[in-house]
């Protein structure tokens, strides 16, 4: 970062809703809003003076963004002179005009603590600069002094602490806090990406104390409370991963003449958390657990999180219950709350389930038949009312304590993770229903209608692989949820999917109700992960609330007691939104960044990879194992004029005619593994087979 400047804020508009392209020049970044700026159809909306928060997103050209919490708020383009001021990933309070030019930004709090650079010592005198590069960002921190520490080399990989400045020639300086050396060791990445996200893995000395002073079981006081429904007679089951210790949910269905009864019991972590204390003000402020590869930020203490909250097999555990009926299609109809007590029968695994049910799909008499028999019809009810059902590859990563990679594959995904994933969408939508009909405050998931500039760009792309609709029929969300459907087995699937998932809004938490346009829902919350997710640990106190109040037959709190509840639901609400996406960016980091280390054991090996996409500057490929995706660049492709074409979504020789195809598998070679940019280079073998699956 340069010496600072005297800044006078101002910015104009200038993203295209979707996201942010890639622009080579801030000019272009300002323009790229696809609407005209002067002359006679220039047409500007005007908002009115507001007050938000946003999220500061610098680009390596030197300009910025700001991108804004609300639903409704395009983000801001700042120029180069003004971004000079601000770091990646500030949080700060911005006044708008109605005309969107910024009239005052005060930065609420710097994401990063820390980063890993490069060193590169300063030619004119004492100190030197750290270069942190990314792909989306760059910045230059300067070190003043190296502390008494060893002079750093050229090259070295150094970890500095930050310090911001509101005054003086360098808004942030840095202090070395680890040399690394020439070469970057696998040890420093969970530190190295928590720090840029500003996440902390320790909780506060007070809250691990209160934790300590929980006991090991529910109290027997607590389970023989009137106001707790003793369910430990229904045979509950917790279904997850190989790995999971922290189990918030446990399912039991039976028939009845009329369809089915669907029972979720979840763990009941409000009853030991109450609001304003030393644990509740730490999860509030982390708002959700983190998964990384070497290990989870739990939200909460571990004595809570994997011990007295989780419900653990053959031990009981106070739960939050929600019991529903379904009609034999899966249509749901009354629905009953409890504060119960609960003995789980059994800790199974999804891989185990499976087993199972592929070896007694046809038996009635399993004790699990009628679990699976309301999936099926669950998950029919929801796709035919236009629900869209993304199966998007992931990767499973396999890393020691320590952070060395052992191995990355596609994550395998079964009936068993689809029946969970129904049964938790049932409660969700249970629980919404039932305190919208008692008219409470409350924090809902939303998740709003796609923009119809994003939905023609999607039908556009979907356009060059041969997929083809009408602007009409794409604003129909029920025929945007059969074209994914019927994209299953096209060799674009992955390319589609990924497009069309961009194309979407952001789902967030609110305390107003609005629909889940992805689930086709008119009604949806966060109620099943009180551990790991601090909406759903607010969502059970409303609950408590209003069921505790109907309950005891007490009088519903005065309308201005509502307000203020409704207000800090607001609050929870937006930080909740705005923590949930750092920690999905920083899980997304985190992979990408083992995926290079992974890659760079096979420097110079070759692979048969897939065409998962094409930009201008080259073609993106798929290798299966390790599971990662490369680029080709355009530049190395030396046998003939290759040009993108983006109207039929393929890579064409001028002279040669050789064409590549989304689909195609091609043989390629690991050129490069930048752990910097966190990006594969690849080389296209002039030998290889161009293998068309169509």
């Amino acid at each position: 970062m340069a010496p600072r400047k005297k800044q006078n804020f101002k910015a104009r508009r200038g993203r295209p809703e979707g996201g942010r392209a890639r622009f080579d020049s801030p000019k272009h970044a300002q323009n790229k809003s696809g609407r005209k700026r002067g002359g006679d159809n220039h047409v500007r909306r005007s908002h009115g003076i507001r007050k938000l928060k946003a999220t500061v997103e610098k680009n390596p050209k030197g300009f910025g963004f700001l991108l804004f919490d609300g639903k409704d708020q395009e983000d801001v383009f700042i120029p180069p002179r003004q971004a000079q001021a601000l770091f990646q990933g500030d949080r700060v309070a911005v006044t708008l005009s109605g005309q969107d030019e910024i009239l005052e930004l005060k930065v609420l709090e710097h994401r990063f603590r820390e980063l890993v650079g490069r060193y590169s010592p300063n030619p004119a005198g004492n100190g030197g600069w750290v270069l942190y590069e990314r792909k989306k960002t760059r910045a230059e921190v300067y070190l003043p002094t190296f502390g008494g520490k060893r002079p750093p080399q050229n090259g070295d990989w150094l970890r500095v602490a930050l310090t911001f400045h509101t005054s003086g020639p360098f808004p942030v300086t840095g202090a070395i806090v680890e040399n690394y050396g020439t070469t970057l060791p696998f040890t420093a990445d969970l530190g190295m990406i928590a720090a840029e996200y500003n996440l902390v893995e320790h909780h506060t000395a007070a809250s691990e104390q209160q934790a300590m002073k929980l006991p090991a079981l529910p109290a027997p006081e607590d389970m023989a409370s009137p106001k707790r429904v003793d369910l430990r007679q229904v045979p509950f089951i917790t279904i997850d991963g190989e790995t999971a210790r922290d189990f918030d949910d446990a399912v039991y269905v039976e028939r009845d003449r009329s369809g089915f009864i669907l029972w979720v019991a979840i763990a009941d972590v409000s009853h030991y958390v109450q609001p304003g204390c030393a644990i509740d003000k730490d999860a509030r402020e982390r708002g959700t657990s983190v998964y990384f590869p070497e290990r989870a930020f739990h939200m909460l203490p571990r004595a809570l999180s994997e011990n007295l909250c989780s419900l653990k097999p053959n031990e009981p555990r106070l739960a939050f219950a929600v019991k529903i009926k379904y009609d034999r299609n899966g249509v749901p109809g009354a629905t009953e709350l409890f504060e119960a007590v609960i003995q789980s029968r059994r800790r199974a695994t999804y891989t185990e389930i499976f087993a199972e049910w592929e070896l007694n799909r046809k038996n009635s008499d399993w004790e699990f038949a009628q679990h699976f028999g309301l999936f099926l019809a669950l998950r029919k009810a929801r796709l035919e009312r236009g629900s869209i059902d993304f199966d998007l590859p992931e990767p499973e990563l396999r890393v020691t304590p320590e952070g060395e990679v052992l191995s990355i594959n596609q994550r395998p995904r079964n009936d068993a993770h689809r029946l969970i994933e129904e049964f938790m969408i049932g409660a969700n939508e249970a629980v919404t229903r039932w305190i919208m009909e008692r008219s409470w405050p409350f924090v809902y998931r939303v998740h709003d209608d796609p923009s119809p500039e994003s939905l023609e760009g999607f039908r556009a792309i979907a356009a060059t692989v041969g997929v083809r609709f009408s602007s009409k029929e794409a604003g129909s969300q029920k025929f945007m949820a059969d074209i994914i459907r019927r994209l299953e087995g096209h060799p674009a699937q992955a390319l589609l999917n990924m497009s069309f998932l961009r194309s979407l809004k952001q789902a967030v938490y609110s305390a107003e109700h609005g629909t889940h346009y992805g689930l086709a829902s008119e009604a949806y919350t966060h109620f099943t992960s009180p551990i790991r997710r601090y909406p759903d640990l607010v969502v059970h106190r409303m609950l408590r609330m209003a069921l505790q109040t109907e309950r005891d037959r007490q009088k519903k709190p005065k309308t201005l007691v509502l307000e203020n509840i409704e207000k800090d639901l607001a609050e929870v609400a937006e930080h909740c939104s705005y923590r949930e996406r750092l920690a999905t960016e920083a899980e997304r980091e985190s992979i990408r960044l083992k995926q290079v280390r992974a890659i760079l054991a096979h420097l110079g090996s070759d692979f048969e990879a897939k065409v998962v996409g094409f930009s201008q500057n080259g073609i993106f490929m798929q290798i299966d194992e390790p599971y990662c995706e490369g680029m080709i660049p355009k530049d190395s492709l030396t046998d003939d004029m290759y040009e993108f074409d983006e109207e039929h979504m393929t890579f064409r020789g001028r002279r040669k005619k050789v064409l590549y195809r989304v689909g195609d598998r091609l043989t390629i070679q690991v050129v490069k593994a930048d752990l910097e940019r966190r990006q594969i280079e690849l080389k296209l073998l002039p030998t290889t087979r161009q293998i068309s699956p169509r």
